[in-house]
Parts: structure tokens; C-alpha cells; sequence
């Protein structure tokens, strides 16, 4: 059975690519284009792991990932922030705020692939 991934991402450039990229990887990957679809899709669905852009319209993905964390029903789900905060302290701090692990735009299809085949077999 896929494993299916939430894709949390505003520019439809980027989420066209990472949704290749993913389901050329054997992926199901759902979408959500800004934080309010984002926070519906994660009310209906049951997902593996969740790509996060921090900087989304409606709702941050800092907020949505404060909610994530706080709601019982999918707080453990692993969250990769996919963000273009690549200042020094930004991983850190996308850290603090609750996400698994960190990703830096532009960044390569191989490097997606690699990190969400490492959350979800360790969370599995």
C-alpha cells in the first residue's frame, strides 16, 4: 500500500515539482495550497508524513504546525518544514517550533525523496 503525503505548499510551480518527484517515488501525495485546506485535508485524512511550507497564505505553517502538535489525533505525525527561511537559525527554530526535520528551497528532488523515505520508515 503508498504511503501518502501531505504536501502543504502556496507556489503551484513547487508543488507540481515535489508531487512528481513523490509519485514517480511511489508516493500518494495530497495537496493543499494554503493553510486553511491544509488544516481540512488533516481533519479528513490519515497521512504518513506531512511536507510543510512555512510560509503560507490563510494560516502559517507556523500556527498549522503549533496545531498539528497540539491535536491528539495526529500530533506524532512527522512534519519535513519545505521552507525558503534558510537564514542561519531558521532549521533550528523550524525545530523549536515542532517540525521533524527541515528542508531549505531550492532544493533537489533527491533530497525530498530521501528525508520522507527516512520519517515514514522510522515512524512505521
Amino acid at each position: 500500500m503508498k504511503k501518502t503525503v501531505l504536501l502543504i505548499e502556496d507556489n503551484p510551480d513547487n508543488r507540481e515539482i515535489v508531487e512528481t518527484v513523490l509519485r514517480k517515488n511511489s508516493y500518494k501525495v495530497i495537496s493543499a495550497c494554503d493553510g486553511e485546506e491544509a488544516l481540512k485535508r488533516l481533519k479528513k485524512g490519515n497521512y504518513d508524513l506531512v511536507l510543510l511550507d512555512l510560509s503560507l497564505p490563510k494560516i502559517s505553517g507556523w500556527d498549522l504546525i503549533k496545531m498539528i502538535r497540539e491535536d491528539e489525533r495526529i500530533k506524532d505525525l512527522p512534519v519535513i518544514a519545505l521552507t525558503a527561511h534558510a537564514m542561519q537559525g531558521d532549521k533550528e527554530k523550524a525545530i523549536e517550533a515542532g517540525c521533524n526535520d527541515y528542508i531549505s528551497k531550492p532544493c533537489k528532488p533527491y533530497e525530498i525523496v530521501e528525508k520522507v523515505k527516512r520519517w515514514i520508515n522510522e515512524e512505521k
